[in-house]
């Protein structure tokens, strides 16, 4: 067949573009182009879910793409950011095309939503918004004539996935932070289980409308699932910290302003809904047991695994470490150093005496500026400007103050541990994957 998977560039998409292929099914990758001016590979559709929200749109698509015979929606938001909403990308954008292929007779349809709360269609008071909107497309779907595979996961577990590399990562830290008391109940499920379950519906000639929860064969509590991914990774036993909850809300509302993608207050109120069901349903359609926690993953050696999430948390502490330093300097150059003892300093420098006030001021600006910088713009090129910076600032020392070389406090030397993290820093520096 041939199957459009809405998202083929995501944790989801990508291992079911390469379950569909191995099972012979030819795949249509529909992917946001990251530059317009470039044009569609014949394999790929582009789309964008924050804007394609007329049904005439995704009929043209359609229509240009020739003969699909099925539509894999895979597409999801965890944070609204300017025109991807919630309603747009769970609710409106796949509504769109699902008239469109109605229209068109594409009548094979697989949503991928989401479990929490109630484990059926059924919107809830004060649902999330997040899983409110997949749930208004859910219904879209069991109210209409289409053939619709609507699979509700739990917390999906994979190598590659983004929440997964999150939770890693918070289970190698010296103490486990749970929100609450960490009781709140998950069923993670394996990334290759959901996608075998979608290779088997279609694999299937009689299409019935079917709703499936996907989960792991036993429930567990977030404190279960920090301490499983700890163990899977070879790392001893760590202390277990409770963050009141409403701590844990305030850190999501902010954690919006910075460069990540998990933790917000929908994924906070999912986790609190106890997103756990019948394992057994699943069980009988892959005809076997679905991967339990200890083979989370069984060809992946402990050391790769708490590698790299050692290195993930080492590299934000790095970041926030130099962000402490810039903006500290900042302060006290600008004020809290006695203004006089720091002109003294520049005088030594080969300037002006009229140019010494402005010097202070504005090296005092760009050392806020790069603090701020370390936590909201991180960069290769942001920290290849500090590295050049900081060699600027030591030569000058060398040259004009030499004495603080020699001073026991070793004022200048810490530049070696500054330099020693940003190399670090550059060196780790990659493509978003």
């Amino acid at each position: 067949m041939k199957i459009l998977v809405c998202g083929a560039n995501g944790f989801i998409g990508r291992h079911l573009c390469l379950q569909l292929q191995a099972a012979g099914h030819q795949i249509l990758r529909g992917i946001r182009p990251a530059h317009r001016t470039t044009r569609a590979a014949q394999d790929e559709m582009w789309m964008d879910f924050s804007s394609d929200t007329q049904a005439s749109v995704w009929e043209s698509r359609l229509q240009q793409a020739g003969q699909i015979d099925v539509i894999i929606n895979a597409i999801g938001i965890l944070h609204e950011s300017g025109k991807q909403t919630f309603e747009a990308i769970h609710r409106d954008a796949p509504i769109a095309m699902y008239q469109a292929a109605q229209r068109l007779g594409i009548t094979r349809i697989v949503q991928i939503s989401a479990l929490g709360g109630n484990q059926d269609s059924q919107i809830q008071e004060g649902m999330s918004p997040y899983l409110r909107t997949k749930r208004e497309a859910d219904r879209f779907l069991l109210q209409s004539d289409l053939c619709a595979l609507i699979l509700r996961p739990s917390l999906i577990v994979g190598m590659d996935g983004i929440s997964s590399r999150f939770f890693r990562m918070l289970a190698s830290l010296p103490v486990l932070l749970v929100p609450g008391d960490g009781k709140q109940r998950l069923q993670p499920v394996h990334i290759d289980d959901l996608c075998e379950a979608v290779v088997r519906c279609l694999s299937t000639p009689a299409c019935a409308t079917l709703e499936l929860n996907v989960v792991g064969p036993s429930a567990m509590t977030y404190t279960e699932m920090l301490i499983n991914y700890r163990a899977l990774m070879g790392l001893r036993a760590g202390r277990v910290l409770c963050i009141p909850l409403w701590l844990m809300h305030t850190a999501a509302g902010l954690a919006r302003f910075f460069p990540q993608q998990v933790l917000s207050r929908d994924s906070l109120r999912m986790l609190e809904n106890n997103n756990v069901a019948d394992p057994v349903p699943l069980q009988q359609l892959l005809a076997r047991p679905s991967r339990n926690k200890e083979s989370w993953f069984p060809q992946i050696p402990d050391s790769m695994l708490a590698s790299e999430a050692l290195l993930k948390w080492h590299l934000i502490f790095y970041r926030f470490t130099l962000a402490s330093i810039w903006i500290i300097t900042a302060v006290l150059s600008l004020g809290l150093y006695p203004l006089q003892d720091s002109l003294r300093l520049l005088q030594a420098l080969p300037i002006p005496a009229s140019l010494h006030l402005p010097l202070l001021y504005s090296a005092g600006i760009l050392d806020g500026l790069l603090g701020l910088a370390c936590v909201f713009a991180p960069s290769r090129k942001l920290w290849t400007f500090q590295l050049g910076l900081i060699g600027i600032y030591s030569l000058l020392i060398a040259l004009y103050l030499p004495q603080f070389w020699l001073h026991p406090f070793g004022p200048v030397l810490k530049n070696v541990a500054i330099v020693a993290l940003l190399i670090s820093l550059i060196s780790s520096d990659r493509k978003a994957s």
